[in-house]
C-alpha cells in the first residue's frame, strides 16, 4: 500500500424501529450498516467506496419483561424461532439456565444478533471483517448483555438462491460463487474467524456468542494497523 495514502473504514449506522400494529416490532431495533473504505491522499483529497453491508438486530428483552410480553411470540413473529429456542425456555418465559448465568454477569438482558456481514470480493482478506465486527460490538456495548450469531457461510446460502433476492446489483457484485464452496472447509474458516475474535461456540451448534462484560484480549488487539 502506498505509504502516502491513509486508509480507514467508515461505518454509517441506520437505525429503524416501528410503532405500528405489529406489536413485536416494539421490541427490536434493526441496524442497517453501510461500510465504506475511505482513502486520503497526499493532497488531503478524500475518496470513498461502498465495500460492505451489515444487518444487526437488538432484541430488547428488558422491555419485554417490563411489558410482560411473551418471548415465544416475539421470536416466532420475527421469524427467529431457532434463535429463540436456543436461548429461552418458553414454558417459564425466561432464559435457559446456561444463558442466564452469562446474562447475570452483565446485568443487561438485551440480545445483540449479528445477522449478516457482507464484504465485496476485492476487499476480502484485508482484515476488514474483524474491524467491522469490533466496531459494532464496541459502539453498541452498553446496549446488550450477550452478542450472538449463527456462523453459516453466505455462499452456501446463496447456492440455492431465491431469484427474487438475487436480481440486484449488490448480490451480483458479491459473487458468492467465488467463495469457498466446500461446506466443511467454509464452515471451518468461518468458525475460526469468530474464535480468533474471542467468540465462544455454543456446544456443537453453528451459534457463537460473546459476553461484553469480560475482558477480551483477542478483540482488543484488533486495530487499524491491520489494514494492508
Amino acid at each position: 500500500m502506498d505509504t502516502d495514502i491513509i486508509t480507514f473504514l467508515r461505518l454509517n449506522y441506520s437505525l429503524s424501529s416501528s410503532t405500528g400494529n405489529i406489536e413485536e416490532e416494539r421490541y427490536i431495533n434493526k441496524y442497517n450498516i453501510e461500510v465504506y473504505e475511505v482513502q486520503i491522499d497526499e493532497n488531503d483529497k478524500e475518496s470513498s467506496s461502498l465495500i460492505g453491508k451489515v444487518d444487526v438486530k437488538l432484541f430488547l428483552w428488558e422491555l419485554c419483561i417490563e411489558d410482560n410480553y411473551w418471548v415465544d411470540d416475539l421470536f416466532s413473529q420475527l421469524d427467529h424461532n431457532e434463535l429463540g429456542s436456543l436461548l429461552f425456555d418458553y414454558g417459564t418465559n425466561s432464559f435457559k439456565k446456561e444463558w442466564q448465568e452469562e446474562i447475570d454477569e452483565s446485568s443487561n438482558s438485551n440480545i445483540l444478533y449479528l445477522d449478516r456481514i457482507e464484504i465485496l470480493p476485492e476487499y476480502r482478506g484485508k482484515g476488514y471483517g474483524r474491524l467491522i465486527t469490533k466496531d459494532i460490538l464496541l459502539r453498541l456495548n452498553s446496549s446488550y448483555g450477550i452478542a450472538i450469531l449463527k456462523a453459516f457461510p453466505l455462499q452456501l446460502e446463496a447456492s440455492h438462491p431465491d431469484p427474487s433476492k438475487q436480481k440486484n446489483e449488490w448480490n451480483t457484485k458479491m459473487n458468492f460463487k467465488q467463495m469457498e464452496q466446500d461446506s466443511n472447509i467454509a464452515k471451518k474458516q468461518l468458525y475460526n474467524f469468530y474464535k480468533e475474535m474471542g467468540f465462544k461456540r455454543y456446544k456443537r451448534s453453528e451459534y457463537f456468542y460473546l459476553n461484553p462484560t469480560f475482558q477480551n484480549p483477542k478483540l482488543d488487539k484488533i486495530d487499524i494497523n491491520e489494514l494492508s
